[in-house]
């Protein structure tokens, strides 16, 4: 006995859906057979198309089917005329009306039945099964699949004897039922005999949905519908403030006493000075302020001229008392035999001086 499970149907209700979505209790039959006659037609009929899921609905005396196919093209045909010929064909077979929907498989590479349709179609051309099943391997992979398993049983090459030779890469999770898991099967058919061929590809684990828990928020009616900015809110409020003491004023008052108030705050507003004087000093502040501004670096740069001009005096006075010490110093240096000397010249030259006067 074999202990192998089939993928598909292990996790069936869990990760993957039924094929054909139905439920009767007296016409079981009739429709389990009707189902078989359309899928051997339509696979019969597009053996080219990269048919690879039927999937049929019987909704309230309604058949619809779909067929995933990775060339919608050939199914459809010029402006859908294969696709009218297809259903006219499965009417007459059944006897009963039926829809037909053609949905596109993106990625042929990630669906294991087109996977092992196109190795089967290479092995029946006499490509090498090995290089065929490291090419199947490769594209997979690199189409974002995370583990793939590809097994080819027969008389693989033209031997007499039959083999089986299995490849694979990454990481297959049979056992695991969250696991996106998809299962192909088809046959090669050769010149020395059939090819059985299975492929195992998985594209990553289904979780379930985390359910959010419900938050209750109590949303008033009236603010979907009002948008209001803030000053007109501030306004609103203020206006409703203001109606709400005039009328306890006015209970609390009677209107004899309310006359001459009324009088005298319009005098008060006839004596008080018009707002336009305080717009203008208001606007000439900003002028003088401007001006002093201005007034700032020009004070600044007569600060600066003025340091540097004692800087200069300052720096000149200095060289002249250092001139004047060091003459100083010179002359007390001098010996005494030179003093003489001078003395003597200077007595001299006053005495010729007398002479000549």
């Amino acid at each position: 006995m074999g202990r192998k499970v089939h993928p598909i149907g292990f996790r069936l209700g869990i990760v993957r859906d039924w094929q054909s979505k139905w439920h009767t209790d007296k016409h079981y039959v009739e429709y389990l057979q009707e189902d078989m006659k359309i899928r051997k037609a339509i696979t019969s009929k597009y053996g080219d198309a990269g048919v690879s899921l039927i999937e049929i609905e019987r909704p309230a005396n309604k058949i619809i089917v779909t067929i995933h196919t990775a060339r919608p093209g050939i199914v459809i045909g010029r402006g859908g005329q294969r696709v009218d010929e297809t259903r006219r064909s499965l009417e007459e077979l059944i006897g009963k009306k039926l829809q037909l929907n053609v949905q596109e498989i993106r990625q042929p590479e990630l669906d294991a039945y087109l996977v092992a349709r196109s190795l089967a179609e290479q092995i029946e051309r006499r490509v090498a099964y090995r290089r065929a099943m490291k090419q199947a391997l490769f594209r997979s992979m690199q189409a974002g699949a995370q583990g793939i398993k590809i097994n080819c049983a027969g008389r693989l090459g033209g031997v007499e004897i039959a083999r089986s030779q299995v490849m694979h890469q990454g990481r297959v999770p049979l056992h695991t039922i969250r696991a996106d898991v998809d299962y192909g099967f088809t046959e090669a058919h050769t010149v020395m005999g059939r090819i059985g061929i299975k492929v195992w590809l998985y594209r990553g684990d289904i979780l379930p949905e985390q359910e959010e828990e419900p938050v209750e928020a109590v949303v008033p009616a009236i603010v979907e519908n009002a948008v209001v900015d803030d000053s007109q809110a501030a306004a609103s409020a203020k206006k409703e403030s203001s109606e709400e003491t005039v009328a306890g004023d006015k209970e609390k008052k009677p209107a004899a006493s309310r006359k001459p108030k009324i009088a005298d705050e319009e005098a008060g507003a006839k004596d008080a000075p018009k707002p336009r004087k305080k717009v203008k000093a208001a606007e000439s502040q900003p002028q003088a302020e401007d001006e002093s501004k201005a007034e700032e670096p020009v004070k600044e740069l007569e600060d600066v001229k003025s340091k540097a001009v004692n800087e200069v005096k300052t720096a000149t006075k200095s060289k002249k008392a250092v001139a004047d010490d060091e003459a100083g110093k010179e002359e007390k240096t001098k010996p005494a035999s030179v003093k003489k000397k001078k003395a003597k010249t200077v007595e001299e030259e006053q005495d010729a001086s007398t002479e000549e006067s």
